[in-house]
């Protein structure tokens, strides 16, 4: 076992970021910060865990497992098991615990800002920030202990983002003042998140210190279009506001890290992405259609209700109908003819649990799941798809010895659409969930995934087989999640220049373990970076180095 590094473990998270624009910034100068660390550690390509939903990245990060021991998927909008029921899900939802409880059982002082998907934790001798700069809190602004959030607020104040009760302009910014209001909001909430976490560390000392930046989530989701010039929704005339805000956003983050790192020298630091970003060019809206031509969902229908003949060809039918009673289309359709302070008035007049299991029945209501050999699950930019299994769902059709011929029978159908608007396929590829992953909630998650190329719009799918069904994607956000991340190490402990070909997210739970020379518990799925690490005997030596340096 590694005795592991003589100081503190500084991990920080900006929670979306490409890797390839902090690879050419870092190069260019932009981020100096961040490329000191690159040149002193070790810098690799981070394999994200979103390819069945972004719900997975957090759960997954927090507990150093896969989403089907900790069984969540697009949490907020997630399918009940043992029912056609969804409702939102939370942390205390996880089926495993975040992996600082066993730091803080290991006698590991830590700090936990602002991590997503997490709750305050019995007996915890740390500090734990809740909901104050998250872009989906599941919490409302808290701590442990609650003075810490008082004094918080007195110190550093309110971010500029999460108060806001008009939602519309974080759906996507309209008008000019819209954009301009939120790229100024996104960029002083990046310089309070430093002041937050500086203030923070120096409540220390800390063994193990985690903050997240969440400011470049909601710019990826409502800003996207801005650094996409072929984006259907980028407009040009809005440059003077939007021209440089991603480089600026990035800057800001690069210099709050560097006034975190100036006041923790001898500290570990590792600093990594969430997940990347990409335009929300899914087919997730068509799919309950194509499904339908396949003959897994309930019987189409008409405008008058009636089933579609069954003479009629694929070729021959009006698919645009097909998608119209999506929950998709009915949540956009509510969007738009209810306004966002109406929304947040009947929030604070309604539980938030009855608020939740409310509007999401309204949203799935008549889904005709109950009826289907196959159905498709909401979800962001992948397809989900559950089969309506016998013994798992309480209608199931499907009996357990046609499962792997059904799975195998969709994924060969998935992968042959094409999107019309270009010509090429439309799927990159299906993940048979079961084949991938192992745990004890593996009923949780859905059966496949569907993840669509993200190269152009998804408006028309065709097929030999289903032949083409038609529709808008109704997502108004812009950008998307993308598994393509990256992670930075350096300091104590780290090995310059020794960068790991691949890494992925689950990795550096075990990794952190490995640094502060802590068991590393038996359920964890990830690896520990050896690549990147020092060996005991010139880690202990590097450490003299920088002990000798500060006397």
């Amino acid at each position: 076992m590694n005795a592991g590094i003589d100081g503190p473990l500084l991990v920080l998270c900006i929670e979306v970021a490409d890797p390839d624009l902090v690879d050419r910034w870092c190069r260019e100068g932009h981020l100096p910060n961040l490329e000191r660390l690159r040149r002193q550690g070790s810098w690799s390509r981070l394999q994200s865990i979103n390819d069945i939903s972004s719900g997975c990245i957090w759960p997954s990060f927090n507990t150093g497992t896969n989403p089907a021991k900790n069984g969540l998927t697009f949490h907020h909008m997630q399918l009940v098991n043992g029912t056609y029921h969804i409702d939102k899900f939370g942390p205390d939802d996880v089926g495993r615990d975040p992996f600082w409880r066993y730091l803080n059982e290991a006698g590991k002082r830590c700090a936990i800002v602002d991590a997503p998907v997490t709750g305050p934790l019995p007996g915890f001798k740390g500090v734990q920030v809740f909901g104050w700069g998250v872009e989906a809190a599941e919490r409302h602004r808290s701590s442990d202990p609650p003075e810490v959030m008082e004094a918080v607020l007195s110190e550093i104040g309110r971010h500029p983002l999460a108060d806001e009760s008009d939602r519309r302009r974080f759906i996507r910014p309209v008008t000019r003042e819209e954009h301009a209001d939120v790229a100024e909001a996104l960029l002083e909430g990046v310089e309070l998140k430093g002041r937050l976490l500086s203030w923070l560390w120096k409540q220390g000392p800390w063994d193990m210190f985690l903050g997240v930046f969440g400011e470049s989530h909601w710019a990826d989701h409502v800003m996207y279009q801005v650094l996409d010039p072929s984006h259907p929704d980028h407009n040009p005339e809005y440059t003077e506001e939007t021209d440089g805000l991603f480089l600026r956003l990035y800057q800001a983050h690069d210099t709050a890290i560097g006034k975190l790192l100036a006041e923790a020298p001898g500290a570990t630091v590792v600093v990594f992405a969430g997940s990347g970003m990409r335009p929300t060019y899914s087919g997730n809206h068509l799919l309950p259609a194509v499904l339908q031509r396949l003959g897994y969902g309930p019987e189409p229908t008409r405008g008058n209700g009636k089933p579609d003949s069954p003479s009629e060809t694929p070729e021959d039918s009006e698919s645009s109908e097909d998608a119209k009673d999506w929950a998709f289309y009915r949540i956009r359709w509510l969007q738009d003819i209810i306004p966002g302070p109406l929304v947040s008035a009947a929030r604070r007049l309604v539980p938030r649990r009855l608020w939740e299991k409310v509007t999401r029945r309204i949203a799935f209501v008549g889904s005709g799941w109950s009826e289907s050999r196959a159905f498709a699950l909401m979800n962001d930019f992948s397809g989900n798809i559950r089969i309506n299994l016998e013994g798992r769902e309480p209608s199931g059709v499907v009996a357990a010895g046609e499962y792997d011929a059904i799975c195998n029978e969709l994924a060969r159908e998935l992968l042959e659409l094409v999107n019309v608007e270009t010509g090429k396929p439309a799927v990159e590829r299906v993940i048979k969930v079961r084949a991938e992953y192992e745990g004890d909630r593996i009923d949780a998650l859905p059966d496949l995934a569907v993840v669509w190329s993200a190269e152009a719009p998804i408006n028309e799918l065709r097929s030999s087989r289903i032949g083409a069904v038609r529709g808008v994607n109704p997502e108004r956000r812009p950008g998307g999640h993308h598994p393509d991340a990256f992670v930075i190490l350096s300091g104590p402990g780290v090995a310059a220049g020794r960068d790991p070909e691949a890494a992925h997210l689950l990795d550096l739970a075990p990794t952190f373990f490995r640094l502060l020379g802590v068991p590393i518990p038996s359920d964890f799925d990830g690896r520990v970076l050896d690549a990147a690490l020092e060996s005991d005997k010139s880690a202990h030596e590097a450490q003299g180095v920088v002990n000798a340096s500060i006397m």
